[in-house]
């Protein structure tokens, strides 16, 4: 598979493979703050992991999309084939898989506070801490950040906001999309306390989640989805803050190298989309390159025959690969 100077030339570690490299992971709750001046009120979840008989240096911050939580990265269906944690770890780098405030085990203030720029602001306290020692004992010296959809737009405006980071994989982030799709996302969401799984989560009416059965059609491509990972998606599915929406307006003022990985059949954001053709990862790169400074080095990735959730289709073996090769380039474990 070939992309804009990007070449798959190997798959990750295999299940087996990973076996053989044990893993070390441990939980944080770490004080955030949602503003500047304000004070650490708030509480982000991260799981940070990495090899347990190595001490990388680099580690990759995971911050997954809207109503998904910090499973996304370390899917709990096929032994690790579908676990960008495991994977990242196989080949030596540290990750930290967090819950943004909002979701997951995260704390869940009012919805309204939960803003881009708030979220923003917490994600940053976690890079802090990655890089201060707070976490795992270590500073890390280099932080790549590692986003799906709405954990790639946060980036958007983070990474230019506070410099913090060495580098970026954004993943489901081009900047057009289908607007008949995008209705039906709209219809497809509804307050989380009116599904059986919320029920009785005590969230107010701002926080939203998917209505059951409706995952499979907005975040897949039927040639590369295994049913049992769209069953077990919509067990795990989360909620997402009214309030937040796609935190940053273009230009991205990122001055740092970007991946941006997307799949070609992506529902929302391919399919029907004229802007570009995403057959063609020279198309989505020119497109692209207008809302990057030249800076970031951008580099864009299509992966074929797959939808939005790259870490949940069958071919996401490949989508790592290629992750994983561009990181080793950027910043090696």
């Amino acid at each position: 598979m070939t992309v804009t100077g990007l070449v798959a030339t190997s798959t990750p570690a295999t299940a087996a493979d990973e076996a053989s490299r044990a893993v070390s992971c441990t939980s944080y709750s770490l004080p955030v703050r949602l503003s500047d001046s304000g004070e650490a009120t708030e509480t982000m979840w991260g799981e940070l992991c990495r090899p347990a008989d190595s001490h990388p240096t680099t580690v990759q911050f995971l911050v997954h999309g809207g109503f998904y939580n910090h499973a996304y990265w370390d899917f709990p269906v096929g032994n690790g084939y579908y676990s960008y944690v495991r994977h990242a770890v196989a080949a030596g780098y540290a990750t930290f898989n967090v819950d943004p405030i909002g979701s997951g085990k995260s704390s869940h203030p009012q919805s309204s506070v939960v803003t881009g720029d708030a979220g923003t602001v917490a994600l940053h306290d976690a890079i802090t801490a990655l890089r201060n020692g707070t976490v795992g004992g270590q500073a890390f010296k280099k932080v790549l950040w590692v986003g799906h959809a709405l954990g790639s737009f946060y980036a958007w405006r983070e990474i230019p906001r506070y410099g913090d980071v060495d580098g970026a994989i954004l993943t489901s982030a081009l900047n057009s999309h289908n607007p008949d799709h995008a209705a039906i996302v709209s219809a497809n969401m509804y307050p989380a306390v009116q599904d059986p799984k919320f029920a009785d989560s005590g969230f107010d009416n701002g926080y939203f989640t998917t209505r059951p059965g409706t995952r499979g059609s907005m975040f897949y491509y039927p040639a590369t989805t295994d049913p049992a990972v769209v069953a077990k998606d919509e067990e795990t599915k989360d909620v997402q803050p009214v309030a937040v929406t796609q935190p940053a307006a273009p230009p991205y003022g990122i001055k740092v190298p970007v991946l941006v990985v997307a799949g070609a059949q992506d529902w929302l954001e391919c399919q029907g989309v004229t802007a570009y053709d995403c057959d063609d990862p020279d198309s989505v790169l020119a497109h692209e390159s207008r809302f990057y400074l030249p800076e970031a080095k951008l580099k864009v990735a299509m992966i074929p025959q797959t939808g939005h959730d790259l870490a949940l289709a069958t071919t996401a073996p490949v989508t790592s690969a290629l992750m994983l090769q561009w990181a080793k380039g950027i910043a090696a474990p």
